[in-house]
């Protein structure tokens, strides 16, 4: 049975903008980098075999403290990026409410075959791409303990899964 270690990456400026990250590549802030540190350290003595890791550079940073003095080299796989919000991307709550009001209201109704404009990814093509992932990764690497930093929309989706929602 594969054993997984699930982390979120840490802090951008954009997560305390309350900004639509979604695919967009946002860098880790100062603090997130700390946190990463301190991620690196708390895990320091727990046993890894892997680390994989989404391909966006918040994720990327997050992970490296777990991955490099291990000596292991990070499995990126663009499978556990966060859900594409299409239009809304890189926009901030208060922007989205006054430029985007329909859609504002289209997307807090959360239905789950509901896709925003220009790329945007439903909540069911999304627990597709998160269960494809985890299923991919649970038969490449049965037996072994990995740690697997993604993204909070991808937590939420394995945290559904397990709990039957």
């Amino acid at each position: 049975m594969l054993e997984l270690i699930v982390i979120r990456h840490g802090e951008t400026d954009w997560n305390r903008q309350h900004r639509f990250q979604g695919q967009i590549d946002v860098p880790l802030n100062a603090t997130g980098l700390a946190q990463a540190e301190r991620l690196g350290e708390r895990l320091a003595g727990e046993p890894i075999d892997l680390v994989v890791v989404s391909d966006l550079q918040r994720a990327r940073a997050t992970a490296e403290p777990l991955w490099r003095p291990r000596g292991l080299a990070p499995l990126v796989e663009p499978l556990w990026r966060e859900q594409h919000f299409g239009v809304l991307e890189g926009l901030d709550v208060p922007t989205i409410r006054s430029q985007h009001p329909a859609l504002w209201n289209q997307w807090v109704r959360h239905e789950a075959g509901y896709a925003l404009p220009q790329g945007g990814e439903s909540n069911v093509a999304f627990h597709a791409r998160v269960m494809q992932a985890l299923h991919g990764l649970a038969a490449a690497h049965a037996g072994r303990r990995v740690a697997v930093v993604t993204h909070g929309g991808v937590l939420d989706m394995l945290w559904r899964q397990a709990n039957g929602l």
